[in-house]
Formats: C-alpha cells, structure tokens, sequence
C-alpha cells in the first residue's frame, strides 16, 4: 500500500526540516544503499559517505528546509524492495553566513528558494520499519516547468 510509504516520506520530511544530517541518515539502510541523486547535483552518487558529505555540506548553507510530497505511488517492482514514485515540492531558507565549499559567500545567502520535482525512491522494510536505499529527483524541462510557475503565480487571470 501507498499510504505506508507516505507516512514515511512525511516522517523523512520532518527530518529534513531539522537540517540535521544524522536525522537525515537515520532513514537510510547504509548496507543496502544503491543510489542518490538531488536534482543540483551533476552526477549520481553511489557511495553512502558522498551522501554523507553532501548533506553535511548543506547544514552549513541551510537555515531551513520544508518538504512535502503529494501523490505518491508505489510502481508495484517484484521481490521485496518498493519503488515509489512521487511530486515533491520543496522550500529552502539559507543561512544569512552561507557560503560555498571554496569560502565565497553562496548566492542566496539570507534568501530563499522553492520549486517542485518528481521523486523515484526505493524502500526497504526491516521489522516493520522503511529504510530508503535509493532516491533521484528529476524535475520537468524548463519550458513545463516555467510554464507551470506562470500559473501558479496568478498568470492570465490564474
């Protein structure tokens, strides 16, 4: 069932939004780890350490993160594993002394960004508890995606 795996998205999502990379781990099944990949991100990482890093790297630039997911689907993949299927839209509030892995002070620091994705995730359930083991954001093609924010910023009377 889907809604399983939806309470367990909202409860990932509460994690997030305690900028903590340790709450963050804590969903993840490390021995079982397959794949991650945020849509900033220019390659696919499959090292659970690269994941480890990149989040830590994130507490120093975030002062808050909101996620919430909407119309999540299970694809129904044989054997035990669950590949879900979701929308994510996301909210990022950066700190005001954000800067970038070089020292130069980040681009949206004391600002804050938003936007929307599609979500792939792979679970796994160990007594009773589900433990992520991949993730990949993919958001929709500029024009889709500059389109729908014209409509959903009141665009033609929207």
């Amino acid at each position: 069932m889907a809604e399983d795996l939806a309470e367990a998205l909202d409860a990932y999502a509460a994690a997030w939004s305690q900028v903590a990379t340790d709450a963050i781990a804590d969903f993840w099944r490390r021995d079982h780890f397959r794949f991650y990949k945020a849509e900033e991100m220019r390659e696919l990482l499959t090292e659970f350490p690269a994941v480890l890093a990149y989040w830590r790297a994130n507490e120093q630039l975030h002062r808050s993160v909101a996620l919430e997911f909407h119309g999540v689907l299970d694809l129904g993949i044989p054997g035990p594993a669950r590949l879900v299927s979701t929308r994510m839209e996301w909210r990022i509030g950066f700190r005001d002394d954000a800067r970038d892995a070089t020292g130069v002070p980040h681009r949206h620091a004391g600002k804050a960004i938003a936007g929307w994705n599609h979500v792939l995730s792979l679970w796994e359930e160990v007594d009773g508890r589900w433990y992520l083991t991949g993730w990949c954001e993919a958001p929709d093609a500029p024009p889709v995606y500059l389109a729908d924010l014209f409509y959903r910023l009141g665009g033609e009377g929207g």
